[in-house]
């Protein structure tokens, strides 16, 4: 997919760094790999959003569409569950990139890191297009 500022998302708690300090990719496949080596630590039941801890303790939320838990669930799949250690690249989720589109205000995956100190910074390490095996961000201390 394309790689986004999180400040442009069509959601003010992404957009504002509210949830957390973070990416965006608006994708071009229904797929979210694993950003990181780690376990699953939360599933949500609409399919919509995977929470990943890594082996380092960083907390990850990967959060695809904007309002799409208002589809309860309809245009995802998950391969994984709760307690899952998975591989970095490791597929997690497909998804309906057609379906969300017409049914959500955007279809953009959103990668946030919940527990970041202030002087932790996410840094885009790519721009423009990119893909699964691409490392894209790194978190640097300020």
């Amino acid at each position: 997919g394309r790689t986004m500022k999180l400040s442009e998302v069509a959601d003010e708690a992404f957009a504002s760094g509210l949830l957390g300090k973070g990416i965006a990719i608006l994708p071009e496949e229904g797929a979210v790999y694993a950003p990181v080596d780690g376990t699953v630590s939360a599933l949500f039941p609409t399919g919509h959003a995977i929470g990943l801890v890594s082996g380092g303790g960083t907390e990850v939320l990967v959060h695809v569409g904007m309002d799409t838990v208002k589809l309860e669930g309809k245009g995802f799949e998950m391969f994984v569950k709760d307690g899952d250690f998975v591989k970095k690249g490791d597929k997690l989720m497909a998804f309906d990139i057609q379906y969300i589109k017409e049914h959500a205000k955007s279809e953009a995956c959103i990668a946030v890191f919940t527990g970041l100190t202030e002087e932790e910074e996410v840094v885009m390490k790519r721009s423009g297009h990119v893909n699964e095996q691409e490392e894209i961000a790194e978190i640097v201390s300020c």
